[in-house]
């Protein structure tokens, strides 16, 4: 997957659904909410965008079922504890996480999904995540670490 243009100066949120309208669904209402918006199918395309701009995400919104081996739920703790930065909100009309399936602090929601509710879900989150992590001077001899 090739990495895509992240604006720098506003927040955006990973949104992983491998059902394309209710990806769709789900970034227009991120969209119109102020926040910048990346989107990708599955888990896999999900982890190469991480990979390569990590620094640029402040949210996940994944939903739970997945093609391939790799659910929305392995994905969620990939991401909390890879780049626990990244403030995450676990979707599904399918089923409901059992207890400790998910990292602390994830929320799940249940689809669809109302923008009242998204909206809600996201205020929660502490103010700090909610702002990109600012990239590394490249000026500086410092090279910074990367996950």
């Amino acid at each position: 997957m090739n990495p895509i243009a992240l604006p720098a100066d506003k927040a955006t949120f990973l949104i992983v659904d491998d059902d394309p309208l209710a990806r769709l669904e789900l970034a227009e209402q991120i969209g119109q909410a102020g926040f910048a918006v990346a989107q990708a199918g599955n888990t896999a395309d999900a982890l190469a965008l991480l990979g390569a701009q990590a620094e640029h995400f402040c949210g996940l919104i994944t939903d739970i079922n997945m093609p391939g081996n790799r659910s929305g739920i392995i994905l969620a703790n990939h991401v909390r504890y890879v780049w626990p930065h990244i403030q995450i909100i676990v979707v599904s009309a399918a089923r409901r996480p059992i207890g400790g399936e998910l990292p602390e602090a994830v929320r799940f929601l249940a689809k669809p999904v109302s923008t009242q509710t998204l909206l809600a879900a996201i205020a929660a989150f502490p103010d700090p995540a909610m702002v990109p992590i600012p990239l590394p001077d490249p000026d500086s001899a410092v090279a910074p670490l990367l996950p």
